[in-house]
């Protein structure tokens, strides 16, 4: 049986190898880079957070590297700590950080290679293992014994996913907006599920590896989503900071070819990827988010301890950046959730 689905598994990472392949080479100059419904402008401006004076800049260190973050709110309050995907830095969550510090000590940071945190060369140092290490140094610098509440947007939501299961003791429940458990992804491309559909709605990481498009991505593609023009103004600056280097190693570190299939056998890999949560979690996804399917929402039930601790909230007429596009649905969403599942 396990020779079976051994060969069953190296069958799929097979199909997938031959669409990836398909799907990279189809890339043209015409073709957007990823692809998002783009957020709507906001009825009202956005938090102008940065002159706020009780916002506090600071740094954790992680074996050397330094991970930029802000923070807000009494410390005597519990945590919550948000981390941002891409292209995205700790400014993403500047309409959640005024309204939950009020009540939480709001920690939002920026991960490695973006902003103001460190980035460190070589791909290797971009490898789920290393940045879950620094989503623990930042969490260490600031919870005072407190378990956290974790909220995650994009990578964040893979990482917080993966960081839940390997820290069981640090994570009191867990926020994820729309992205599912990175194993419910990977369950999605082997053979008896949906590979061409999910490989399809992958395309856009796959593009950056396209004749080395995404290294050569500008500050002002990285912001092209954002319709703001002070926020996008913002954004730039901050992109202008980051690596892009180090932006593109996150998925060739992670999502290259040979690494799927690692992630299939490698017993680090089978460690993080397979580890149980325990703990509460809500899934926030637009009806319109194009990089996962909605089956994926099914599959990642089966990395709950007690399926019934899942709780999905669809969001219609939204996509991909949902703190951008609903942060008030997403403000009051969270807060209700945070309330009933403490009962």
């Amino acid at each position: 049986m396990a020779s079976r689905i051994r060969s069953m598994l190296l069958l799929g990472a097979a199909m997938f190898t031959a669409m990836f392949t398909q799907v990279a080479s189809g890339e043209t100059s015409d073709e957007a880079v990823w692809h998002n419904k783009i957020p709507a402008a906001l009825s009202e401006p956005a938090v102008d957070i940065d002159k706020d004076p009780n916002l506090l800049h600071k740094y954790a260190d992680n074996a050397g590297t330094k991970i930029h973050y802000v923070t807000m709110g009494s410390n005597q309050k519990p945590l919550m700590v948000f981390v941002h995907g891409f292209p995205d830095f700790w400014y993403s969550w500047r309409n959640q950080i005024q309204i939950f510090s009020a009540n939480y000590q709001v920690v939002a940071l920026d991960l490695r290679g973006y902003d103001l945190s460190d980035r460190p060369e070589g791909v290797e140092n971009y490898k789920f293992s290393v940045l879950l290490d620094d989503i623990r140094a930042v969490i260490n610098a600031e919870r005072n014994g407190r378990k956290v509440i974790l909220i995650g947007h994009d990578w964040g939501a893979a990482l917080s996913w993966l960081f839940t299961g390997q820290n069981p003791d640090l994570v009191e429940r867990l926020v994820v907006l729309s992205v599912p458990h990175p194993g419910a992804i990977t369950k999605e491309l082997l053979p008896w599920n949906h590979p061409i559909a999910q490989t399809r709605a992958s395309a856009y990481a796959t593009r950056f590896f396209a004749r080395g498009k995404g290294d050569n991505l500008t500050a002002e593609d990285l912001a092209y989503w954002v319709v703001n023009p002070e926020v996008k103004r913002r954004y730039i600056e901050a992109f202008s900071k980051s690596s892009i280097l180090s932006i593109m190693a996150y998925y060739k570190a992670n999502y290259s070819l040979s690494q799927l299939a690692l992630n299939l056998f490698d017993p680090t890999m089978k460690k993080i990827y397979g580890a149980v949560i325990k703990c509460p979690v809500l899934h926030v996804h637009g009806i319109e988010e194009s990089h996962a399917l909605l089956s994926t929402l099914d599959l990642e039930k089966s990395w709950m301890e007690n399926p019934d601790n899942l709780t999905v909230k669809i969001v219609p007429g939204v996509g991909h950046f949902i703190q951008h596009e609903v942060p008030d649905y997403l403000n009051e969403t969270i807060s209700s959730w945070l309330k009933d599942s403490a009962s």
